[in-house]
């Protein structure tokens, strides 16, 4: 009688079955070893109040005619006369917005045209900015005005900011160390956001229409920004 002789190849069912058993094993492994305990999230703010030192202001040009030709001369001379007098003041930075032209109508019938064309101001001489302003508002009316913090110096205060929020961070790490009877930390991620909202400076309407009448300088006050840090982060125990 013929004995059957084995050979020593495995059969494919047995190589599938082992290579699954295998990655099953090295699945779970490293699902062991990708879990992390005694992880904590927290952040730490620091603010600063910061005087602010740019002024901005928007005055408008705007009119309405049957003819709108003559519309876009009109309110082109009042804006070239505005520009002639803002290139004048040394340290203002003066721009132009589009040129805006709306249809007027009564009932269904088209009775005219509406135009308007803003001037952009910005300067850190708020006297200075406030002077141009009510000198300009002889043929332009103010439509907004803001104060801020300058970017240069918005930069060095979050800079400073940012050194006391990664200090406040590490303090309130090993005070968590401490309290929970850790023998040190390690830092698993860690983010720092800054916040500096630009609110504007309200401007009474009525005030704007009585000074409109005058070149008198417009009385402003720059007011201050609150400039923040924040950063957050989790940190994983060591326990003993």
């Amino acid at each position: 009688m013929r004995r059957a002789i084995r050979s020593g190849v495995m059969s494919p069912v047995r190589v599938a079955g082992t290579a699954m058993l295998l990655a099953c094993f090295l699945t779970t492994a490293q699902a062991s070893s990708d879990s992390h305990y005694d992880r904590i999230q927290f952040r730490a703010t620091e603010r600063e109040s910061v005087t602010n030192d740019t002024m901005h202001a928007t005055l408008g040009a705007s009119g309405e005619s049957s003819d709108p030709a003559k519309l876009a001369a009109r309110i082109n001379d009042a804006m070239n006369w505005a520009l002639g007098i803002a290139k004048g003041y040394a340290g203002v930075t003066v721009g132009t917005g589009s040129y805006q032209t709306y249809p007027v109508y009564e009932k269904t019938v088209l009775k005219g045209w509406r135009a308007r064309q803003n001037l952009e101001l910005q300067g850190k001489d708020s006297r200075l900015m406030g002077r141009l302003v009510g000198e300009l508002q002889a043929r332009l009316q103010v439509q907004s005005m803001s104060f801020s913090v300058s970017d240069a110096r918005r930069s060095g205060i979050e800079n400073r900011l940012i050194t006391r929020a990664l200090d406040a961070f590490k303090k309130r790490a090993d005070l968590v160390v401490k309290n929970l009877q850790a023998t040190g930390y390690r830092i698993v991620d860690i983010s720092i956001n800054t916040s500096s909202p630009r609110p504007p400076t309200p401007y009474p309407v009525g005030m704007m229409a009585a000074q409109s009448k005058s070149e008198s300088p417009v009385a402003v006050e720059a007011g201050e920004s609150e400039i923040g840090v924040t950063v957050s982060g989790t940190i994983e125990l060591t326990l003993p």
